[in-house]
């Protein structure tokens, strides 16, 4: 296993593969650990994803808390400056883009019905009034955000959240053909698709087993547009040994040295993972975080996500899951 790896905030620097969502977002100098300014709510969730292994398989890592210290603002080694909304404490979280010599991020945000219980009324129009105007109504799924590589320009072209706003019912496949370039050819394109397909299915799943409400929740899909990665991903993913069991028990234990006290969660008495008041946390890495990926899929943003016992499967998001998987399917069986 690879040396520990530290986060300290301080360190920190403005975090490039962002597509959609709110400022503030940093990345250790390393790029393995994104540092996202969080609420309550949003922590509590990650916390409980003990209780929940399905969905924990299908977000990305959590390593747990920082505190900002009540800081308004964080200056990164840059110099720049990142507000952070008034949160006063930060989630460590694995960066899906890590590891790619190129990725190309698409941000889809599910559900129709946009907004939680707390927010005011003028928020909930504001929201559905976007909504209804856009695929959210029509698909309960849009694109928030995305950005793709450019080989002749050898730079990234990106698309705010107007792009995906653009798009209706009838148009929004122009949208998913135009994040998987075509410079990759017609082949690397037909594997990244099913790819994307598998893990917006294991999503779909992991959703289908809980009973849970994630307003705004976003399907975040990264994968390798440089032709020359991608084909060197897909060779050592052949030469790769199958992982045994013994290699899940192993990370199962190295899990378990992150978690440091007994907690209540849900009337349950569990061992939940620490909380860190210092600037830094040191993360253990996997053994297979320096393998080459064709492609990540994971489920984000739960800023207004609960688990809802006994009211059954979250169809707001589900839906979107659905309408996403079937968009790639067809653009897959046009290629």
């Amino acid at each position: 296993m690879s040396a520990p790896l530290a986060i300290n905030i301080s360190a920190a620097v403005s975090f490039d593969n962002k597509v959609a969502g709110h400022d503030g977002v940093l990345q250790d100098p390393s790029g393995a650990v994104v540092i996202k300014p969080a609420a309550e709510l949003e922590i509590e969730f990650y916390e409980s994803l003990i209780l929940h292994p399905s969905v924990a398989s299908v977000v990305p890592k959590f390593y747990g808390v920082l505190e900002l210290n009540e800081q308004s603002a964080i200056t990164d080694a840059s110099g720049e400056v990142h507000r952070t909304t008034g949160a006063e404490r930060a989630i460590a979280l694995e960066n899906v883009a890590a590891g790619f010599s190129k990725p190309s991020v698409i941000d889809v945000k599910l559900g129709r019905q946009l907004w939680d219980e707390q927010a005011s009324i003028e928020k909930r129009k504001r929201l559905d009034d976007v909504a209804a105007k856009t695929t959210s109504g029509s698909l309960c799924m849009r694109i928030a955000g995305m950005k793709t590589w450019d080989q002749d320009q050898e730079d990234y072209v990106v698309y705010d959240k107007y792009y995906g706003r653009s798009f209706d019912i009838k148009t929004v496949k122009e949208g998913i053909d135009t994040f998987i370039v075509k410079a990759l050819g017609t082949d690397r394109r037909k594997e990244v698709i099913r790819r994307l397909i598998t893990g917006i299915s294991q999503i779909a799943e992991a959703l289908e087993k809980e009973e849970s409400r994630m307003y705004s929740a976003s399907i975040l899909a990264v994968y390798e547009s440089d032709p020359t990665a991608i084909d060197e991903a897909l060779k050592e993913e052949r030469e790769r040994p199958e992982k045994s069991h013994d290699s899940y028990d192993e990370s199962e234990e190295e899990f378990d040295e992150m978690v440091s006290e007994t907690v209540e969660i849900d009337g349950q008495i569990v061992e939940q993972v620490s909380m860190f008041s210092a600037r830094e946390i040191v993360v253990g890495e996997d053994e297979d975080d320096d393998e080459k990926s064709v492609c990540r899929v994971k489920l984000i943003d739960f800023a207004h996500a609960t688990w809802t016992p006994g009211e059954g499967m979250d169809m707001n998001a589900l839906e979107g899951v659905y309408n996403l998987r079937r968009l790639f399917e067809e653009l897959l069986s046009e290629l």
